[in-house]
Order: structure tokens, then C-alpha cells, then sequence
């Protein structure tokens, strides 16, 4: 069961980035985490779609988790 997502929406006057995998540009997002209440920067593409859910080389940025 596959539910849509609402994009995210990018604030106006966001400056663009560039991915450092592909170079596509992607905006950074502000967001805060529901678990910590910390700040946080979510990289989203043009349309709003979390920038990970598309990027080529999004393998590249994932951290290896600790074992517990």
C-alpha cells in the first residue's frame, strides 16, 4: 500500500544548491525533527520531491549504522 506524499514546500528567496554527487541543483529545505524538536535541513528537489527519493548517487551520502 503506497500512500502519496505531499511535497515540501520551498520557501521563497531559498537559495539553490548544487548536489555534490550529480550537480543537479536541489534546494535545503528548514524543517524540525518530531523527535527531538532539533532543526534540520531536508535537500528537496525543484518540484518539492525529497532530493534522496531521486538522486543517482544518493548511496554515497548514507552513513553506515552503528551496531548496538
Amino acid at each position: 500500500m503506497s500512500t502519496k506524499r505531499t511535497p515540501w514546500v520551498i520557501p521563497g528567496g531559498t537559495p539553490p544548491s548544487k548536489c555534490r554527487g550529480c550537480q543537479a541543483e536541489i534546494y535545503f529545505v528548514p524543517y524540525t525533527r518530531r523527535v527531538d524538536n532539533r532543526s534540520g535541513r531536508m535537500p528537496v528537489d525543484p518540484d518539492g520531491t525529497p532530493y534522496f527519493a531521486t538522486c543517482p548517487e544518493a548511496h554515497n551520502f548514507r552513513k553506515e549504522r552503528s551496531a548496538r
